[in-house]
């Protein structure tokens, strides 16, 4: 009994409707626009499978591609920036192009089977078309599985929490207005032994 009780606790935690908020600067300016987002199961753990569903919309051409992401972590009730460390954490003006290239090729700090993983969930979305100049399109993705990997124990209890992420892209990296923003919320966790 107490194992079904903890089951349709667990359920009811995934069932929590995974909410994303758009943060553009100027919506009728958007290069990009994020209709639907959707990460399952709302605990993400290593390792674990990442259910994925991305609806967007390139609305105009994009050249160049620079991202802004703002990473804070919830640590005793304060919300608390996790700083830039290798492109990953608060970081500003990252050159999109070319790390999708390096994340692709396995060269990035990401290990390759994941940057693998993202090159094949980018092509079944995008065709042979994922290299930068990006060309006005719809993207689809459907309930893609990203496998994640194991990670140390140190860094399992380090990265577990919750989390607020903003991300936002933009054509200039002189400017702060963007071309396109979400921001979300994401918990991380460690697997529970004998739940699942």
């Amino acid at each position: 009994m107490f194992r079904f009780m903890i089951l349709v606790a667990s359920s009811l935690e995934l069932s929590a409707a995974f909410q994303f908020t758009d943060c553009s600067s100027d919506p009728s300016y958007a290069a990009l626009t994020v209709h639907q987002l959707d990460l399952s199961p709302f605990l993400i753990t290593f390792p674990g499978d990442l259910h994925m569903t991305l609806n967007l919309t390139i609305n105009k051409p994009i050249n160049i591609l620079f991202v802004d992401s703002e990473l804070e972590k919830n640590t005793l009730g304060i919300w608390t920036k996790v700083p830039c460390f290798v492109n990953f954490g608060s970081c500003q003006n990252v050159d999109f192009c070319t790390i999708l290239d390096k994340i692709q090729n396995g060269s990035s700090v990401l290990s390759k089977e994941f940057g693998e993983q993202i090159g094949v969930m980018l092509l079944s979305g995008l065709g042979p078309r994922v290299r930068c100049p990006i060309q006005p399109e719809n993207l689809y993705i459907n309930d893609y599985i990203i496998r994640l990997q194991p990670l140390s124990v140190h860094l399992s209890l380090i990265l577990k929490g919750n989390y607020r992420i903003r991300i936002s892209v933009k054509d200039d990296p002189t400017v702060r207005d963007n071309i396109g923003c979400i921001k979300f919320q994401a918990k991380m966790g460690v697997p529970t032994p004998g739940v699942g």
